[in-house]
């Protein structure tokens, strides 16, 4: 062995070096636990083992005690309310509710059931809930409101008897108005309401008469006449046969449709125990509407003047006209109406005495009126009298307030047309035209017969309230007047609405909308088409009308030589034949439109009316033959028409001529016009023109004018310059 051997190796089984860095790292990590584990909290006190439990309350250990109680003695009610007292006090909801239950089950009372009803819907246990409620129901002790709630969750389940009956119930206990309301409620869901709302007549009749009167007039005014009647058939055969239920039921009756069944109440009763107050009125008007007149005046002439209705009288009148009977109106007196002298005067007026009724209206103007229809009826009289400042002076007054009377605000239009009144009128009627469609249409009515065009178009655009038939009659006046803006406005409010009437389509309104715009071969051909199809006379009428109005159409037609071969020109031809001798408005636009448009079929028809009235058909047969069979013909028929006419319907002949007969024939209808009419007619047919908005042919006649000797050329070089043309203009 050498005596330089190596030295032995490191316990770590590393090198020398290795094994001091391993050294210091452990030390190192060990210094670094040990201060972290310094930071750390102390340990917790171990947990109590899991089956050892904390010590109960005395609270808990009284209320196990009293439930122990309880089960041994299962009948015993005041263990029970102990116990429940004690689950009360511990705040145990669930265990109460079930404690509460037994207890009501015990001894039948209500509040224990009650309160386990409200804490089982606190709980949210909404079917344990409902079952108590339903219990209460059972054993009558619901409240008001407990009722209600019932009741509408049985009408949610679809179960409306159930509803009814539960109501009912509770009702009975206790009669109250939102009861009586909700029965009635439930009893319109059942398929046959009248036999629970006749045994809820008979229940409140029996133990609440004031609430079944409260509930009557609540339906009636509700427009549910039918309902109130259930309710009083439901009352004892004794009670309906007393006076005021008897009037009460021909109320019902009347507004319900059965006017036949009531009016025969009300006799029965008049025959017996005499009629309660307002209940004359009623028979009247019932009797009225069932063509009794003789019943119907005999009550009339005794009624006293307080019981009159302000349009009774109008309604008296009327009946009267068609077929004439005067000595029923003679039956009444208006001196027994002094009282009332406004009704004296409408009574007076329909007996024709003019001197009275000026007198009493007179009278009337001293007092207020009683209601705003006494103000619209004593308006009537007034104008039926003349007085129509006066008339329209007491409805001014009367349309001052909110909401005014339909009616009213009607005849305040109507009056306002005349006399100076249309300014003032629709100062007024603008204060009230967004009041509804009534005040609407008057207003438009009005703004109408002021040529106020423009302002009708806007308050139509604006979305004015205004009725169909008003629109239409606007349509009309648009179209006659030729003011296409408006025509055009009111004809797209048309098409967008569905309660047209009088056989009103939107394709006439278009039609009609074109006719207010200067005729042309398409409009004409157009309308034509509208007749050929359209099969409501109505509507026929109403475009035949507007076509004969159309001055221009002699010209169009003779731009269409064809025109006599439409089919709606042969089934007017048709209509015009099978008329009788009846002369209408609508029969006289037929043949004037034949006149223009197949004047060889108008001839024959025109000549048989024409003989008997001259004035009427005379200038369309004189047209219809210039037209049909040439100059000559035309200048024989007319020197023969001329002597049978009037001065003014001469004119008229010849202006009509002038302006529709062919135009090679106009030198000699000139001629004959100086002949006929001398001097001066020229400015009156221009006149005519300009009214009629001819405005090419008024032009033609100024110029025609102007080469005259002696005529005024300033004054119509004047007028053609507003016209837009010169004197020497084309």
């Amino acid at each position: 062995m050498s005596a330089s051997a190596a030295p032995p190796a490191d316990a770590t089984g590393l090198p020398p070096r290795d094994g001091r860095r391993f050294a210091a790292s452990f030390a190192v990590a060990a210094a670094a636990a040990i201060g972290a584990m310094a930071l750390l909290p102390s340990p917790s006190p171990p947990r109590p083992a899991r089956f050892v439990e904390a010590a109960p309350s005395p609270a808990d250990r009284a209320a196990a005690s009293l439930e122990r109680a309880s089960a041994a003695r299962p009948m015993d009610a005041e263990a029970l309310r102990r116990l429940a007292e004690q689950l009360r006090t511990t705040h145990r909801p669930l265990q109460l509710a079930i404690a509460l239950e037994r207890l009501h089950g015990l001894t039948g009372e209500p509040a224990p059931l009650r309160e386990a009803m409200e804490l089982r819907t606190d709980l949210g246990d909404q079917a344990a809930a409902r079952a108590a409620l339903e219990r209460l129901s059972a054993i009558g002790a619901t409240t008001e409101a407990e009722a209600l709630r019932l009741a509408a969750l049985r009408i949610d389940g679809g179960d409306a008897a159930g509803a009814v009956s539960g109501l009912m119930q509770a009702l009975v206990r206790e009669p109250t108005p939102e009861l009586a309301l909700r029965t009635v409620q439930a009893a319109m869901r059942l398929p046959d309401p009248g036999l629970a709302l006749r045994a809820l007549g008979g229940a409140l009749g029996q133990q609440a008469p004031d609430l079944l009167e409260a509930l009557r007039r609540v339906l009636m005014g509700d427009a549910r006449p039918d309902l109130a009647l259930m309710l009083l058939e439901g009352l004892p055969p004794a009670r309906q046969a007393e006076p005021a239920t008897a009037f009460a039921l021909a109320q019902a009756e009347a507004r319900a449709g059965w006017g036949g069944a009531a009016l025969a109440r009300l006799l029965a009763l008049r025959a017996t125990d005499g009629l309660p107050s307002g209940a004359g009125a009623l028979l009247v008007e019932l009797a009225l509407r069932e063509g009794r007149l003789e019943e119907a005046f005999e009550v009339a002439a005794l009624l006293p003047a307080e019981a009159w209705p302000p349009s009774l009288p109008a309604r008296l009148a009327e009946a009267v006209r068609a077929p004439p009977r005067p000595e029923l109106l003679r039956r009444i007196d208006p001196q027994r109406l002094a009282a009332r002298p406004e009704i004296a005067a409408a009574i007076a007026l329909a007996r024709g005495d003019r001197v009275a009724a000026r007198r009493w209206a007179e009278l009337a103007l001293g007092r207020p009126p009683n209601s705003a229809e006494g103000a619209r009826g004593l308006a009537v009289a007034l104008r039926e009298v003349g007085q129509d400042q006066p008339a329209w002076d007491r409805l001014r007054r009367e349309l001052q307030g909110p909401r005014p009377d339909p009616g009213a605000l009607r005849l305040f239009a109507e009056l306002s047309m005349a006399g100076g009144r249309g300014g003032p009128g629709m100062a007024l009627l603008e204060r009230h035209r967004g009041d509804g469609a009534a005040a609407g249409e008057a207003w438009l009515r009005l703004a109408l017969a002021e040529d106020r065009a423009e302002e009708a178009a806007r308050f139509l655009t604006d979305g004015g309230q205004v009725g169909p038939a008003a629109l239409a009659e606007a349509l009309g006046w648009a179209a006659r007047r030729r003011e296409p803006a408006l025509a055009e406005v009111i004809a797209a409010a048309m098409r967008g609405r569905r309660d047209l009437t009088e056989g009103w389509t939107p394709e006439e309104a278009r039609v009609a909308a074109a006719l207010a715009r200067p005729l042309g071969a398409g409009s004409l051909g157009t309308a034509l088409d509208l007749l050929d199809w359209a099969s409501e006379q109505e509507a026929r009428n109403r475009i035949v009308l507007l076509l004969a109005g159309v001055p221009e159409i002699g010209a169009v037609a003779a731009q269409m030589p064809q025109v006599a071969q439409h089919t709606a020109l042969r089934r007017l031809r048709r209509e015009a034949e099978a008329a009788g001798p009846a002369v209408t408005e609508a029969l006289t636009a037929r043949l004037a439109l034949l006149a223009v448009l197949s004047p060889r079929d108008a001839v024959p028809l025109l000549t048989r009316r024409a003989e008997t009235e001259p004035g009427r058909f005379g200038p369309a047969l004189v047209l219809a033959v210039f037209r049909a069979e040439g100059t000559a013909a035309g200048e024989a028929g007319l020197r023969a028409l001329l002597p049978r006419l009037s001065r003014a319907q001469q004119e008229g002949t010849l202006f009509l001529l002038l302006g529709a007969a062919p135009p090679e024939t106009r030198p000699l209808l000139v001629r004959l016009t100086d002949e006929a009419l001398g001097a001066g007619w020229r400015p009156r047919f221009e006149a005519m023109l300009a009214r009629q908005g001819r405005r090419a042919e008024l032009v033609a006649a100024l110029r025609a004018r102007a080469t005259l000797p002696g005529e005024d050329r300033r004054e119509i070089a004047r007028r053609l310059a507003e016209l837009g043309e010169t004197e020497g203009g084309n």
